[in-house]
């Protein structure tokens, strides 16, 4: 090979050497600008995210809290942190964090924002809840409870109840044997147990009826003074035909049909002193109740079945499982209890779509004894929520067999401004 050609060679070499240099040192520069601006974008995200964690931590042990941190240091930058009350039972937490570092190729400050919608956990996420759990009452072999249970009670169990849902006691559980006194106490918990668990049994009517003021309907003597009865029956084409008593008198004013959209657009409908008579079919999302100035008042009285268009529930080999084609909610809120009125209507089985909130007591039937006729069965498509069981039924038949079926939607889609716990859960995350 010439001389010529043997520097031709050197040259190329020496090209490509210097090209593969250039590439290895621009692409070592490029991968450590990445990184710097990975870490200051990480680093701000995160600072963000400390402080939305912070307020909500403060707001979980002291729920009645809001407020706010300005230029709080942290990891390197700044916060600033607010909390405030909105739409009536939320909370709205923002967190904006301030860092500088490298974004964008260059040395700047930059911000982030996460915000957080926090709500109490509804009540309605039980299957069966009871303040009070009796101490010579007992759950026993063939007694099955659907959905999750809470009592803030010992629970008594006789040989092998079953619970489908998670169990949750505040003082424990005491398990005996069968009644001929042998064989192993085994409550059957496919969903699990915990204890000691505490979930306050708590009641603001204030929220129900700021809520019905809030785009809902709340009904009130005129004077606003007299306790009121109040008369819903429910239409399938989303209409409500109701009427008004003052309470202790018998008289009924003279019924009127009104769209629920417009009635009470929410979906909130509260008597603020008095009584509820309810029946009807449902065609919406609801809550209503009533709240009380007086022993004589703040019953829901049911005259009639109260279930949704298409039953909630479907029932197949066994199983139960969620109707895909029921759109239909119904939450009912006594501050007192809620009575199965004993007439004719209700001497033939009573089926009931809701939650039931029982404030000062339980389910309960009108005229209860050992002596009523066999009124069949009680169903209850949705969920019991009570200070005390009450009695709705005897073993000589006399009164309900009582069916309670949990309505599983509840779990996560509560009934609108459906009474909460006094724990708060995040509900949303925006980052």
């Amino acid at each position: 090979m010439g001389g010529k050609a043997i520097l031709l060679v050197v040259l190329g070499f020496s090209m490509i050497f210097s090209v593969v240099n250039f590439n290895s040192s621009n692409i070592t520069t490029r991968a450590v600008d990445n990184l710097s601006e990975y870490y200051s974008r990480t680093n701000l995200h995160n600072i963000a995210a400390s402080g939305a964690n912070m307020a909500a931590n403060k707001v979980f042990k002291d729920p009645t809290w809001t407020g706010s941190y300005d230029d709080l240091a942290y990891q390197g930058g700044t916060v600033d942190i607010s909390v405030t009350n909105f739409n009536v039972d939320k909370k709205l937490i923002k967190s904006t964090a301030r860092f500088t570092g490298i974004f964008d190729g260059e040395v700047k400050e930059d911000t982030a924002l996460v915000k957080i919608v926090l709500q109490p956990s509804s009540f309605s996420k039980f299957g069966y809840y009871t303040n009070k759990w009796p101490s010579n009452g007992y759950l026993v072999t063939g007694d099955t409870i659907d959905g999750p249970f809470h009592t803030q009670g010992k629970l008594n169990t006789l040989g092998s109840p079953v619970f489908v849902g998670k169990v949750t006691t505040k003082e424990g559980i005491n398990s005996v044997g069968n009644k001929w006194g042998f064989g192993d106490p085994t409550p059957e918990f496919l969903g699990g147990y915990e204890s000691p668990v505490d979930v306050p049994f708590t009641l603001d009517p204030s929220k129900l009826e700021t809520a019905a003021n809030f785009n809902g309907r709340i009904f009130e003597d005129q004077n606003g003074s007299d306790a009121l009865d109040v008369r819903l029956v429910f239409n399938d084409d989303q209409t409500v035909t109701y009427s008004t008593r003052k309470t202790g008198t018998s008289t009924w004013s003279t019924p009127v049909v009104a769209d629920l959209d417009t009635l009470a657009p929410n979906g909130v409908i509260w008597n603020k002193k008095g009584n509820l008579y309810l029946s009807g079919t449902i065609n919406g999302k609801y809550t209503v109740g009533t709240a009380k100035d007086g022993n004589s008042q703040g019953f829901v009285y049911l005259e009639d079945d109260i279930v949704y268009r298409e039953d909630p529930l479907q029932f197949s080999g066994g199983t139960t499982t969620t109707n895909p084609d029921c759109e239909d909610m119904l939450g009912i809120v006594a501050e007192k209890q809620v009575v199965v009125l004993d007439n004719a209507a209700n001497r033939n089985d009573i089926n009931i779509h809701a939650t039931l909130f029982n404030y000062d007591g339980g389910i309960t039937v009108e005229n209860i004894s050992p002596y009523l006729p066999d009124m069949g069965i009680m169903r209850i498509h949705g969920g019991l929520i009570e200070n005390e069981a009450q009695t709705t039924g005897y073993t000589n038949g006399a009164g309900y067999n009582q069916v309670i079926k949990f309505d599983r939607r509840f779990q996560t889609s509560p009934p609108p401004y459906f009474p909460a716990t006094e724990i708060y859960e995040v509900v949303s995350w925006f980052e």
